[in-house]
């Protein structure tokens, strides 16, 4: 089984304030989760995404160490994921299948995403 690899942010700092919306990331081609901010992502999904190769979903502009605590909270799921699939080059069009095990898996990455959604909003420092 492969694992995949965790960008964290570093522990301090607010990266995710700086754009115009936030992700959590899960590349399926090369093994990676992270989380970003992308202003020029936020209206459009990229090509990546519409593929299939990549997965993301929005998530409020956090701390580094909530967004970092997110990645470690997803880390297995991603990690089944990343298992539960395998690419598509030929014929077109390109994209992923996605094999027996992976909705359960891309079910609670959302369920976590949505949860902190609510926390976010709940909290003091939220909204």
């Amino acid at each position: 089984m492969k694992e995949i690899a965790r960008d964290y942010l570093t522990d301090e700092g607010a990266d995710l304030k700086k754009g115009k919306a936030a992700f959590l990331s899960v590349d399926l081609v090369h093994g990676r989760i992270r989380v970003y901010s992308a202003d020029e992502y936020a209206d459009i999904a990229p090509v990546l995404v519409g593929s299939g190769w990549h997965m993301r979903w929005p998530i409020p502009p956090v701390g580094n160490a909530r967004a970092n605590a997110l990645i470690a909270d997803t880390a297995n799921h991603a990690d089944n994921l990343f298992n539960g699939v395998s690419l598509r080059t030929e014929p077109d069009p390109h994209g992923v299948i996605l094999y027996a095990g992976a909705g359960t898996a891309i079910d609670a990455i959302q369920r976590r995403c949505a949860r902190e959604w609510v926390d976010f909003y709940e909290s003091p420092e939220g909204a």
